[in-house]
């Protein structure tokens, strides 16, 4: 769905439920499998020279555990305020120059979700793996600070390899 910011008015409310097929047809993130659903409710303004738009996102994802590799159902909120603008004087790290005058919204959404998933993503309840002779150590553990003032890889020492 394309939104082309000369026709917003002053202020305007979608509700989206997004094409299953677009998002499932984007497999560049090897942690999801497949998007369940996904829904936004979004709100469009003009400022002036700039367009706000306010996306606040539900998407049901099945994904693969960082940990296992099992698979599990992942449900995930997005709440986000983006500007745009189509003059590039404005343009900044907080406000995008848009040149074709339009945004797509399910490259938008797409690119919220992609970008608010943990990079450690497992099941709740889910151990580490261990096993004979090995085990992995949480970025929590290893960051955790005795007191020492030592390199977190002190604590590398006391297994027992």
């Amino acid at each position: 769905m394309k939104i082309e910011f000369s026709k917003i008015k002053n202020l305007e409310k979608i509700e989206f439920l997004g094409d299953l097929k677009y998002f499932n047809n984007q497999k560049n993130i090897s942690t999801i499998k497949e998007y369940k659903e996904v829904k936004a409710n979004i709100s469009l303004e003009r400022a002036d020279n700039i367009t706000i738009i306010k996306y606040d996102i539900d998407a049901k994802l099945r994904v693969y555990s960082t940990l296992s590799g099992e698979e599990f159902d992942y449900p995930l909120h997005v709440v986000e305020t983006l500007y745009y603008t189509e003059n590039k004087e404005l343009e900044s790290e907080d406000v995008f120059f848009i040149e074709e005058g339009y945004i797509n919204l399910e490259d938008e959404i797409y690119s919220l979700i992609i970008t608010s998933i943990p990079l450690i993503l497992h099941k709740k309840g889910e151990k580490y793996p261990k096993g004979e002779n090995y085990r992995v150590i949480s970025e929590d553990e290893l960051n955790e600070d005795d007191g020492s003032g030592f390199s977190p890889f002190d604590k590398l020492k006391d297994l027992d390899l």
